[in-house]
């Protein structure tokens, strides 16, 4: 028998080792973990020693576990049989803490156990495999411990430190922070684990620390004690957590002090909200503790689930994160930026942010904590839900501010669309992830944006009550477990099935599947077919950066529609009037009154007006109209252009651009769609109509008549502040005596700054005598308007920048300040700013470099400096952007090619593509063959548009020249 199983379990090891993926063979289910950490963070031999029990019950009769495990060294494993219960090991009784302790400050350590015949290191699949002296029999429950040594890391994955200055003024380092953070695949970086998010179980924790500083961990402290070999330190035991995989898991030891206060909960719980900052930050806390505790109830009685947990910490680290936030369950982490807010230099943006993101974090204590997606493929439904809970929370939290809630929701739909179009291979929202890297690359705009349009746009079609009562069952029925977005388009199957007439005959889970199983996304026509029919039909938008590649795919996509007669842009009005299928693409329905016979023949009879396909987001994809129908559209935007909400306004003029930049649309219809904006300052969506203007002005720039025609163009757009805006707009609040209203101005920037009035506020800045209301219009768009100001200005106003972004102290303001000058015209001065980051004296943070250089791929004369600065300090810059994810470079190369479009341009790009691959062979070929793919792009777009595009700019200013030269002519006496 003896020599049989052994022979069983060499099998069962090298299958382990052979099968592709990362994933591990789940024949170990995990029960609970028992965690004792040392983190030694200071000095220059920083250390990670821990010991965890980690309670489980084999699935099969073994002597062969495996655990996910990386950069960590196991010293010894014991093993024995536990009961039905998981209690607290005692802390005064357990001598791991003096082991630990001997092993960290003596490098002492005596085995004790050493129940294990080999541990093998499987370091491609991120893997141990450790083969016990004693079998493990199916069924039973067994208690595995290992001592084991780990690293403390420089960048923010497992547990990592960071030192800091409590003052920027001050020249030395004065604190240690430590921390960890777990998602996707690091908490194999601090534990050997089993590393999955469909693995959730309970955890004990203890932390060993100096007594200088406060531990914490998802759950609240229970007691602390002296350790027994350590002069001033201590262990802090805390209490058990409820069960949560290993990504959620959160520990830190800082010496930051904090406020606290405790909110009641709708119901009879109440939770303690700690926020957690250096002295000099605590005072900017109270914009987060405003909020916070609102923000949390709502989704309590939206969901109608206790929140779990007893308290809540919020903390940021001083440690350049290459995220925003991170949700670990009850102690919530951020970018330093992201948690205070400071009202003498902060703007309206930065607090909407502030609240996007605390709102985003707390949405994700329900849909990722208390119901876990189980596994990395299905994280768009975790990440859309919060998404699309953010910006319901943001709109709760600032009711009076709507227009940033729909300019926000605006843009992330658009950029997961220009996410989808500019792919040189079609990726799906769900698809199939087996290793670290691919679980990585699912956090991006498809699970995040797309992912909260498809939210929004199946909340439309199933209704605002039925999608939160599926909710309110989703969250009840899998509290506490490890599922997937199935499961919640069977709850709302069933609803509806019972609950609706209309839905006994809906698959919500077809229609669904059909979203997230397909790349890219519908174009749907929208066309008169006569006698008051109108005729729908879909396709898929097709990848523009691929020749070869096209998707092919149908969907099942709701069709809201209104029109001029009885607009319609309610709640009730984005609910679907029909469907397009995969089985019927394609369809006519009457819509308007039909034509009697004397009023002549159907077919030559049109609508007098409009109809409108999708408004406010009811879908996600985009809709080409006929001309007559996008001609109607102008002409009501000419007429009165709120009839039309500002977020449909701009959704229209996306889908003109991006429809007429694939060639389905003439640009004619394009230019007679945003005339409207020569009348009125409609800033929402002006800005987005600058945005694909100057993409086009900026591949135009080889033809010097027609750049010069664009300027011309442009500037006549109303930048002045003086119409009466809309209900929520965002200009609501500065409108009456704001100082850079732009009433009267001579000199306006191409983007819609008065030059004249900027200049004249950064001057009064400079010496002082700048207004409290002058500075708080000079901070509200800090980046544009410093912009226009180095744009237009001198070396002094430069030399008074580059000192501002030495002294600022809140990184949100130096980060704009740097973007900002990035749009001088001047080389030598974009050489000083490019060359800061190899500054002795400047210590320049990765997240500046790489927003003030993206920026500067928008200024032409700065663009071919950044194209050399890459390509010359190509492994400096990937060593400076080693704390944010991975690409960075490769990101900023794309940000340059986007404006390439000459056959000179792409050969230039080529050979430093090639150049580079030569270097660097981990070069993503499919990425960098993208980049070449959108310039080639950009060179077919101009030759079949460029000379389109100026006939009808040059026939625009013509109309509008002789305008004003008739009406000059009759106002002469």
């Amino acid at each position: 028998m003896r020599l049989i199983f052994t022979r069983f379990v060499l099998f069962l090891l090298v299958s382990n080792v052979m099968s592709d993926g990362h994933r591990i063979d789940p024949f170990l289910n995990p029960l609970h973990y028992d965690l004792v950490l040392l983190p030694v963070i200071s000095g220059g031999s920083p250390r990670l020693c821990g010991h965890v029990y980690i309670d489980v019950q084999p699935t099969r009769t073994t002597n062969l576990i495996t655990f996910h495990a990386v950069e960590l060294t196991i010293i010894d494993v014991s093993v024995r049989s536990v009961g039905n219960e998981t209690a607290a090991v005692n802390p005064a009784i357990d001598d791991r803490f003096l082991q630990l302790e001997d092993l960290c400050f003596s490098g002492l350590f005596v085995q004790t156990s050493k129940e294990f015949q080999t541990i093998q290191e499987v370091p491609e699949r991120e893997q141990m495999n450790i083969v016990l002296k004693q079998v493990l029999l199916k069924g039973q429950k067994y208690r595995i411990g290992l001592y084991y040594l780990g690293k403390v890391r420089e960048d923010s994955r497992g547990f990592y430190r960071a030192n800091y200055k409590n003052d920027v003024t001050s020249c030395c380092h004065q604190g240690w922070f430590g921390g960890t953070q777990m998602q996707a695949t690091d908490a194999r970086r601090v534990l050997p684990c089993l590393d999955e998010p469909g693995f959730k179980t309970t955890f004990d924790v203890v932390v060993g620390h100096s007594n200088a500083m406060t531990a914490l961990s998802n759950m609240p402290e229970i007691s602390s004690r002296a350790m027994t070999s350590t002069r001033d330190w201590m262990w802090t035991s805390f209490s058990r957590s409820p069960p949560m995989p290993t990504y959620l898991l959160a520990m830190f030891v800082t010496d930051y002090e904090s406020l606290e206060t405790i909110y009641q909960l709708d119901g009879d719980r109440s939770v303690k909200l700690r926020f957690w900052g250096r002295p000099d930050q605590l005072p900017h806390l109270k914009e987060s503790m405003a909020v916070a505790g609102d923000l949390l109830n709502y989704l309590v009685k939206y969901v109608r689930q206790p929140f779990t947990l007893p308290k809540i910490d919020f903390i940021t680290a001083p440690i350049q994160l290459h995220f925003e936030a991170m949700e670990n369950w009850g102690l919530i982490l951020f970018r330093e930026n992201r948690l205070y807010h400071n009202k003498e230099t902060d703007s309206e943006d930065d607090r909407f942010t502030l609240i996007q993101i605390m709102a985003h974090e707390l949405a994700h204590q329900f849909f990722g904590n208390l119901v876990t997606s189980n596994w990395w493929s299905d994280i768009w439904f975790n990440e859309g839900m919060s998404s699309l809970f953010e910006m319901e929370l943001t709109d709760y939290a600032m009711p009076n501010d709507t227009y940033r809630c729909e300019a926000e929701r605006h843009k992330s739909i658009q950029s997961a669309m220009k996410f989808e179009e500019e792919r040189t291979e079609p990726l799906t929202v769900i698809r199939q992830v087996e290793t670290a890297e691919e679980a990585e690359k699912m956090f991006d705009p498809l699970s995040y944006s797309k992912g909260s349009g498809l939210f929004l746009m199946l909340r439309n079609f199933v209704g605002h009550e039925e999608f939160r009562n599926a909710l309110i069952t989703y969250m009840d029925r899998y509290q506490f477990q490890s599922v997937n977005s199935r499961n919640f388009m069977e709850i709302l199957n069933e609803q509806l099935h019972q609950d609706r007439e209309f839905g006994r005959t809906m698959n919500v889970t077809k229609i669904m599947n059909s979203w997230t199983h397909q790349p890219s996304y519908p174009i749907v026509r929208c066309s008169l077919a006569g006698n008051g029919r109108i005729r729908l039909s879909q396709m898929p938008f097709p990848l523009l950066r691929s020749n070869s590649l096209q998707v092919n795919a149908l969907w099942w996509i709701p069709i809201a529609m209104t029109d001029g007669r009885r607009p319609d842009f309610t709640r009730e009005g984005t609910y679907p009037r029909v469907w397009l299928t995969p089985e019927r693409p394609t369809l006519e329905i009457p819509y308007f009154p039909q034509v009697s016979i004397r009023d002549g023949p159907a077919e030559d009879q049109e609508p007098d007006t409009w109809i409108l396909v999708n408004g406010q987001f009811a879908s996600y994809g985009r809709v080409l109209y006929d001309k007559a129908n996008w001609r109607l559209i102008s002409n009501q935007l000419m007429l009165n252009h709120t009839v039309i909400p500002k977020v449909t306004r701009a959704q229209l003029i996306d889908d003109a651009f991006t429809l007429a930049g694939a060639g389905y649309l003439d640009y004619q219809v394009v230019v007679e769609l945003i005339e409207y904006l020569t009348l009125v300052n409609d800033e929402f969506v002006q800005s987005t109509s600058l945005f694909h203007l100057k993409l086009i002005q900026e591949q135009s720039r080889h033809n010097e008549s027609l750049y010069n025609l664009f300027k011309e163009y442009t500037s006549r757009f109303k930048f002045e502040k003086t119409d009466h805006g809309e209900p929520g707009d965002y200009n609501d609040w500065v409108r009456v005596g704001d100082p850079l209203d732009g009433v009267g101005c001579l000199n306006w920037s191409d983007d819609g700054v008065c030059v004249d009035q900027v200049m004249r506020l950064f001057h009064a800045q400079m010496d002082g005598s700048i207004t409290p209301e002058e500075k708080k219009a000079m901070t509200e768009h800090l980046e544009r308007n410093w912009c226009a100001v180095i744009r237009y200005g001198g070396k002094e106003e430069w030399n008074w920048a580059w000192r501002a972004s030495l002294c600022d102290m809140w990184s949100s303001q130096r980060t704009k300040i740097l973007s900002a000058m990035s749009c001088s015209q001047d080389r030598d001065r974009l050489k000083q700013l490019l060359s800061r980051v190899f500054s002795p004296t400047i210590e320049q943070d990765p997240h500046d470099t790489f927003a003030t250089i993206e920026k500067m791929t928008e200024n032409h004369v700065a663009r071919s400096m950044v194209l050399n600065f890459l390509a010359t300090n190509w492994e400096i810059l990937g060593r400076h952007f080693r704390y944010r994810r991975s690409g960075d470079n490769l990101k900023l190369l794309t940000s340059a090619a986007k404006f390439l479009s000459t056959p000179d341009e792409l050969k230039e790009m080529s050979q430093i593509l090639s150049d580079l691959e030569n270097k660097d062979k981990k070069l993503n070929r499919a990425f960098t063959n993208g980049i070449l793919e959108g310039i080639r792009n950009n060179i077919r777009w101009g030759e079949k548009n460029l000379e389109q595009v100026y006939l009808v700019i040059e026939s625009r200013i013509m109309t509008r020249r002789s305008t004003n030269s008739l009406a000059k002519t009759n106002c002469i006496p």
